[in-house]
């Protein structure tokens, strides 16, 4: 007698679907299910079903739902469920079906245990479930920690990790920029790279897809739980910046008892805050550049390498710890000349996040101070002034605004749009520290720039690049409009950009530095 009828779901619940005899179209049809060829249990297709009275199947009371009975099926192998009319064995169209093993985390099994836990139970039982769940998410974390490609075993590369605030960003500043040279550095160099940072947030695809591990939120809580679950694994450990220096210097020397602890300050914070401190005639502020002061240099005390990117904090840094102990490395920066010939560009940029301090006073000082200077010898709103950056705050704006020439143009994605369209660039910065990426940026481009001592500061600028260097409105005013008039000098300076650019940001310069920061590979 032929048998109509399918196996619609198959769960470690239930099989589901519908039998029908059709030399007994009306009668019900009994069932067996077998698991592995064992009959685990009986049922009737009796019950009604829409579909198969839509689809002609009679009067529709043909389905089944059949409901495994504990330790029916096994818990950790596949098995084979079959369903069979009783008497002649005749097996219902879509089975027999393969059955996984409870390891694997189906939609099934989220399911049984999203109504077990749903299930109201006492504050003790409560309890229970919530420890038991703890222990499996730890069980998970450590998992991910210890999986194929984070163990030494895995890699015969030395493993560096790096640690900073967040993860870097190419667009946010110029502090990403750098870290993310010196990341690939170590890389090239032969380093299997890790990357934490402290937040334990952010897009890490970027830097995965360029091989890089990143310990993120779930799989870490801290920095800290990134440490101890890797003790002893890395080779190398980069702190970067002051504040992650002083919160993991002491643990990476607890749990990395074999690692070189490199300390990279980005800029001596200490300095920029003493300089607006003394700007500013700030009492407060020269005394927390004080106390920066004393944790910059014992971090750098603590340190096996300090890495800074300015030769001027070099000078100061190797007055306080060996000189050897200072490195001087800087972040590759590619050359892209703008092909905008000169003639079809006109006027200047100023380029900084308005976020930092320091370039949201240096722009006020471009409009009230230097914009009013080339006013007064003639350039005026002829010569476009273009405000480029971040975090521009309403007030910029509006000074902007009434200021002949002056465009507050934002942040632009591609700083390649900004230099296409200016002759020139301009840092007037009254303070800082570091190397200023606004610079090395433009200079990139073929764009010369016309800086503050603040600004070319620890560039070492050879002429004719050193001669566009000014401190005060009118210095910098008529550094600007020779930049912009004399065809020739904006060529000439643009060449020493560009190979400055070459032979002081290039990779091989890069990873030389690196190369005796990290010292011999561990």
């Amino acid at each position: 007698m032929a048998l109509r009828g399918h196996v619609d779901r198959l769960s470690r619940r239930q099989v589901i679907g519908w039998a029908r005899d059709e030399a007994a179209p009306d009668s019900t049809v009994a069932l067996v299910v077998v698991v592995d060829g064992r009959a685990v249990g009986r049922c009737l297709a009796d019950r009604p079903r829409d579909d198969l009275v839509a689809a002609g199947e009679g009067h529709g009371r043909h389905g089944f739902d059949f409901a495994f009975p504990d330790g029916a099926l096994p818990a950790l192998a596949r098995c084979t469920v079959s369903v069979r009319r009783d008497g002649d064995g005749a097996v219902v169209p879509g089975s027999p079906l393969v059955l996984d093993p409870i390891t694997t985390f189906d939609a099934d099994l989220r399911g049984r245990l999203s109504l077990a836990l749903a299930e109201p139970v006492d504050a003790a039982e409560r309890a229970r479930r919530l420890a038991f769940l703890m222990e499996e998410v730890q069980r998970l974390r450590q998992a991910a920690a210890d999986e194929p490609g984070a163990t030494r075993d895995s890699d015969t590369r030395p493993r560096a990790l790096v640690i900073d605030a967040t993860l870097p960003a190419t667009t946010r500043d110029a502090g990403s920029n750098a870290i993310l040279s010196q990341v690939r550095s170590l890389q090239r160099l032969g380093y299997a790279v890790t990357f934490a940072p402290v937040d334990m947030v952010g897009d890490a695809e970027t830097l995965e897809a360029h091989g890089v591990r990143c310990c993120l939120s779930p799989w870490y809580a801290t920095v800290e739980e990134v440490l101890r679950r890797h003790a002893g694994a890395f080779a190398l450990v980069y702190l970067h910046r002051v504040d992650t220096a002083g919160r993991y210097a002491q643990l990476v020397r607890d749990t990395q008892r074999h690692a070189r602890l490199v300390y990279g300050v980005a800029d001596l914070h200490h300095l920029r805050t003493a300089r607006q401190a003394e700007v500013e005639g700030r009492a407060d502020l020269a005394a927390y550049a004080d106390h920066l002061r004393f944790l910059e240099l014992h971090a750098a005390r603590a340190s096996d390498a300090v890495i800074t990117h300015s030769t001027y904090e070099a000078e100061i840094l190797g007055a306080h710890i060996p000189r050897e102990r200072v490195h001087v490395v800087p972040w590759a920066v590619d050359p892209r000349p703008t092909a905008v010939p000169f003639a079809a560009r006109r006027g200047l940029a100023f380029v900084g996040g308005y976020g930092h301090r320091p370039n949201l006073d240096a722009a006020l000082f471009l409009i009230e101070s230097v914009v009013p200077e080339l006013t007064a010898r003639g350039a005026g709103a002829e010569l476009p002034c273009l405000l480029a950056g971040s975090v521009m705050p309403e007030r910029l704006r509006e000074l902007a605004a009434v200021r002949p020439g002056v465009e507050p143009v934002g942040w632009v994605p591609d700083l390649a749009l900004l230099f296409d369209r200016v002759r020139l660039s301009v840092a007037p910065l009254a303070y800082g520290a570091g190397v200023k990426g606004k610079v090395l940026d433009s200079l990139a481009a073929g764009v010369p720039c016309v800086c503050t001592p603040a600004a070319a500061e620890g560039l070492d600028l050879p002429e004719p690049l050193a001669g566009l260097v000014a401190d005060t409105p009118a210095g910098l005013a008529q550094a600007i409009l020779a930049l912009h008039e004399d065809e020739a000098l904006n060529r000439a300076c643009a060449a020493a950009g560009l190979a400055y650019i070459v032979s002081m940001n290039g990779e091989g310069r890069v990873d030389a530095r690196m190369q005796a920061a990290a010292g011999a590979l561990r």
